[in-house]
């Protein structure tokens, strides 16, 4: 047997990227203080060990010293999928050579991660067979890797419907996500079919402290709505893992993450399928 710490990632993406959610400005209308949180103390305070780097227009640049900055910090953490598209589907071709070398350096280096890949293609009706051909690309620049890699990407429950199973199948895992928390409520149903029409994937729950479309912390109610769902998949072992997202709206004092703080205190050493 496992225990739930074992399957929690953290998503990481370098400090300040969401602070032009957190300030003071007309959409806002209120003025939460800057987040100064590293990735590193983000996973350190949930106390989470696992976690997937996001690169947010590009940064951390792949060889950059920033990069192998955030390479050394992750020493401590048990395994680390590095982002092969960042933010928005940002991609500059050479992320799976670079995962590739970090893979030799650091033993908890697993996987690549492809975050938003169709954003940038949204609007294309051939975004699918481009998508695969990003991901055909990524595998193949994985297999020069010194030990296997596993591909995982971000879902929204609000892509469902064009969901390609095809493309979709090019990955080892899918990370699925509500953007909006009062969708919430049909999380079991969006889980469900996605069991359905993607048995062999993998599979992890995305969690927000933080409503980008609101920009308001998740209520208490919603939280613990998909964080027990999360748990309760745990341990019907039909989940793979939890990603909590993300250290750049942390450390503000959001009551959504003194909720999280204290339920993964109360249940990470839950016994789960290993």
């Amino acid at each position: 047997m496992a225990i739930a710490r074992d399957k929690f990632w953290f998503f990481g993406v370098r400090p300040h990227q969401d602070d032009i959610y957190l300030g003071a400005n007309e959409k806002i209308g209120r003025n939460y203080p800057w987040s100064r949180i590293t990735a590193t103390e983000g996973a350190h305070m949930l106390d989470v060990p696992n976690m997937i780097l996001v690169n947010c227009e590009g940064v951390p640049a792949p060889y950059s010293a920033e990069a192998y900055g955030y390479a050394e910090s992750f020493c401590r953490m048990d395994k680390v999928l590095w982002s092969a598209t960042g933010s928005a589907g940002f991609r500059t071709g050479i992320e799976e050579k670079f995962i590739c070398d970090l893979a030799e350096k650091y033993p908890n280096i697993v996987g690549a991660f492809l975050d938003d890949p169709f954003h940038q293609l949204k609007d294309d009706p051939d975004s699918m067979e481009k998508a695969a051909a990003i991901m055909n690309e990524v595998r193949a620049g994985l297999a020069k890797a010194c030990r296997p890699m596993d591909i995982y990407m971000t879902w929204y429950t609000h892509q469902m419907d064009s969901a390609d199973i095809q493309t979709l199948n090019l990955v080892d895992g899918i990370t699925l996500w509500t953007s909006d928390y009062k969708k919430l409520t049909e999380l079991e149903q969006h889980f469900q079919r996605l069991e359905r029409e993607f048995p062999n994937q993998k599979k992890m729950l995305g969690i927000y402290m933080y409503s980008f479309l609101e920009f308001i912390p998740v209520p208490d109610e919603y939280m613990q709505m998909q964080c027990e769902f999360g748990l309760r998949m745990l341990k019907e072992g039909r989940l793979d893992g939890m990603i909590f997202e993300a250290n750049s709206v942390m450390g503000i004092g959001l009551p959504s993450e003194k909720w999280l703080r204290k339920w993964i205190d109360e249940v990470k050493n839950t016994e789960i399928p290993d």
